[in-house]
């Protein structure tokens, strides 16, 4: 392949940039969702789905626990136009769909040469796993890094139709990520967006950025928190009044309790007996079984009085041991940066040092790990969003530095070695047992089971309106993305406590299946039911037992996987 092949390649591929990148991101996709069924990552998910398509209460429900009230007015008014079509799912495929096509879009006019081989890397490296294991923070980080992707791209050149289009697509991502995970799209996006106008301050004073860049990015993040603000007034207003108010002061002392380290019950058990809670109890409400009058703000405040945030030191251990992931995302950045560090010093000589701007990047995301470990809680779906937001900024801001021969034998070395190399660490990335595509094959296969058994508890109990049942940790809560119920809802299926409990959500399916509350001493209810995976949960049998000593229970039904069970006086 002579040079002027390859430019008339490079030619093609320039003018029908954006089409080049929905070409790309579609087939990617289509091949791993071809090859990996998609799956829900948590139960979180499936309860989301289920409030808003109405499977919980009968009908599509708009407010919901984690997101803003906005994105659960959309997705619900979807339902109500057509219950049978599984929009949840189909709209999180949308929004990972439009994200990485815009992602991929900025790369290729960052790196006109070899943008899209620089794509494939960073999806086999960052994006694979959650674009078919799907999870609302993280498709809310997809949203939120599209945006700031775009608030990155070389924005000199643009008439304003392209800056007004820019700024329109730059709005609408930053809604849906503040609308999906508030900490995300708000907190973390608008951080990251502070950081990278910062950064760009930076390269101005050593003469590596334009002032108008700087006051157009200014411009876009005013747009980010204009679609930021709307989101969370819109949310405040229909959640700071009636009976989201009183949940939301019992919510903020169920998350201090269930999201960090639990006090040990021995060492506290003074506390314990004056608030009422066995032991066995207290290893419930540790599970989530929260059906009982003495789980409410004022007990788990006194617990969360005396318990103490554990700091997590944040090191190569941690990463090795906990998040093999993450350790393999970074290896892969720190690779990515020096090899565009390298890039800007062979072709832009003594200017090489603007590139170091990029390596900032690493620190900033070592400093707010360390704030992530110092309050004791780490998640890797936060972790794996925060690493990329850092990413694909430190990736994007090095684009300036990095230039090409524009002829001769070292451009055309250049223009099929780097593609080469770019997509033979992409095969790397799929054999790698911590990378995303083996991660989320196997996670994805082993949810086979999972989906069946909860298909089996949700066909059980809408064959049996009149009861209610409960069920506990002990058995699945993912579910079918895809499901849609056509024939009825599993409305009569509770989960025991969760996020929702004491929610107005809660109390809502309650009152579909014709009751106010449901406390233990509901249990024994002519039409209350248990299921377990195989037998009865043993910590339950002993409250039971210690409540109403005499109690027994029998097993009312076997099914593929899960047993019916009722308490008896």
């Amino acid at each position: 392949m002579n040079i002027r092949n390859i430019r008339n390649i490079r030619d093609i591929r320039d003018r029908h940039r954006l089409l080049f990148s929905v070409v790309l991101v579609t087939v990617l996709l289509m091949l791993t969702w071809a090859f990996i069924p998609v799956t829900f990552e948590s139960n979180d998910d499936a309860f989301l789905m289920s409030f808003l398509s109405g499977a919980k209460t009968g009908r599509p429900e708009a407010d919901t626990v984690f997101n803003l009230f906005l994105w659960g007015k959309i997705v619900s008014s979807l339902y109500l136009l057509n219950a049978g079509i599984p929009w949840y799912p189909l709209v999180f495929s949308l929004l990972i769909a439009l994200s990485l096509i815009t992602v991929c879009y900025c790369v290729v006019v960052s790196f006109p040469k070899w943008g899209g081989s620089l794509f494939c890397l960073l999806y086999f490296c960052m994006f694979s796993y959650y674009s078919v294991i799907f999870q609302y923070t993280v498709v809310s980080a997809y949203c939120g890094v599209a945006a700031a992707s775009l608030l990155l791209t070389d924005q000199k050149a643009e008439d304003r139709k392209h800056v007004i289009g820019k700024n329109i697509m730059i709005f609408s991502f930053t809604f849906f990520a503040a609308n999906l995970r508030k900490k995300v799209g708000v907190y973390l996006l608008l951080g990251n967006a502070v950081f990278i106008i910062c950064l760009e301050i930076l390269r101005y004073f050593i003469k590596a950025a334009d002032r108008q860049k700087i006051k157009k990015m200014l411009f876009s993040f005013l747009t980010m928190c204009a679609a930021a603000g709307i989101a969370v007034v819109a949310h405040d207003i229909r959640y700071k009044t009636g009976e989201w108010e009183t949940f939301q002061e019992y919510k903020s002392e169920r998350v201090q309790f269930t999201d960090y380290a639990k006090l040990d019950y021995e060492s506290n058990k003074d506390l314990f007996d004056k608030i009422g809670w066995s032991e066995d109890f207290y290893e419930l409400v540790k599970r989530w079984f929260f059906m009982d009058e003495s789980v409410n703000a004022e007990t788990l405040g006194q617990i969360n009085e005396h318990n103490v945030k554990g700091s997590i030191r944040v090191g190569r251990s941690l990463l090795h041991e906990w998040f093999p992931a993450i350790e393999f995302q970074v290896k892969v950045w720190v690779l990515l940066l020096a090899f565009l560090l390298a890039d800007a010093v062979i072709h832009r000589e003594k200017r090489g040092r603007r590139s170091i701007v990029s390596f900032l990047w690493l620190f900033i995301w070592f400093a707010e790990t360390q704030y992530f470990g110092y309050s004791g809680r780490i998640i890797e779906r936060a972790f794996e969003t925060w690493t990329l937001f850092a990413v694909v900024a430190s990736v994007l801001g090095s684009a300036a530095e990095c230039r090409m021969e524009e002829d001769g034998k070292k451009y055309i070395a250049e223009s099929i070695a780097i593609p080469v190399i770019f997509l033979a660490l992409c095969v790397a990335c799929t054999q790698y047992p911590s990378g995303g595509y083996r991660r989320a094959k196997a996670f994805s296969s082993a949810r086979d089971a999972v989906k069946i058994t909860q298909a089996n508890m949700e066909d059980y109990v809408m064959e049996h309106p009149e009861n209610i049942y409960i069920y506990g940790t002990s058995l699945p809560g993912e579910g079918d993305p895809w499901r849609v119920y056509k024939k009825g809802q599993p409305y009569n299926l509770m989960f025991w406590g969760g996020a929702f409990y004491n929610s107005p959500l809660y109390y809502a399916q309650l009152n579909r299946n014709g009751r106010d509350h449901l406390f233990t001493d509901d249990f024994f209810g002519d039409n209350v039911y248990f299921i377990a995976r195989k037998e009865p949960d043993e910590n339950l049998r002993n409250v039971m037992e210690e409540k109403f000593p005499g109690c027994t229970y029998e097993v009312t039904d076997e099914k593929d996987g899960f047993i019916v069970y009722k308490y008896l006086k």
